[in-house]
């Protein structure tokens, strides 16, 4: 995806989720979760029509009436008019991006940060909650940690968090090692 999409599909998110200027509070972490819920239910029902909803030569009236036989009489909330705008408007095809941005504003507007750990074989129940509770404590707020199988990894994992990687993984711990040899 372009930069120009990727700050389309960030603007329409901002919109979406209308959180600017609010405080956190239950009911407004609530009203954000519908939202969120609404957009993965619009998003999972059209999944199968993804094509047809974003191709440029199918009329925008048509691609209408599809999506809403597609969403028929569902429980979407405000996400059903807001796929109705995306697809008058030929944005349909932001879509899954705007829903990442969506929730990265969430995450953002109740304190959570994401975080992805990266291992060769699923991690023990015990194992997610001991590194969750240690990125916790160092980032002081809380986190949301995601499981990746990576066959990139050989032993160890790997956690990534915005920016910043700590590498525990045998191949990060050998090349550490090798550059204290070389270092002398």
């Amino acid at each position: 995806m372009d930069t120009g999409a990727r700050i389309l599909a960030k603007r329409y998110a901002r919109a979406y989720m209308d959180l600017d200027g609010k405080t956190h509070t239950a009911a407004s972490a609530a009203a954000a979760q519908v939202k969120l819920e609404g957009l993965r239910k619009v998003f999972e029902a059209a999944r199968p029509h993804l094509k047809n909803l974003t191709h440029p030569a199918v009329n925008s009236e048509v691609k209408l009436v599809a999506l809403a036989k597609i969403l028929g009489h569902g429980n979407f909330g405000p996400a059903a008019g807001f796929a109705d705008l995306l697809v008058r408007q030929g944005r349909f095809g932001l879509f899954e991006e705007i829903m990442r941005e969506c929730l990265r504003l969430d995450y953002d507007f109740c304190g959570i940060v994401r975080a992805e750990v990266f291992s060769r074989y699923p991690l023990s129940e015990g194992e997610v909650k001991r590194i969750t509770a240690l990125i916790s404590g160092a980032a002081g707020r809380k986190i949301s940690l995601r499981q990746v199988i990576a066959e990139r990894v050989l032993g160890g994992f790997e956690i990534r968090i915005g920016d910043t990687v700590i590498d525990a993984t045998a191949r990060g711990r050998l090349e550490a090692m090798k550059a204290r040899l070389l270092k002398g």
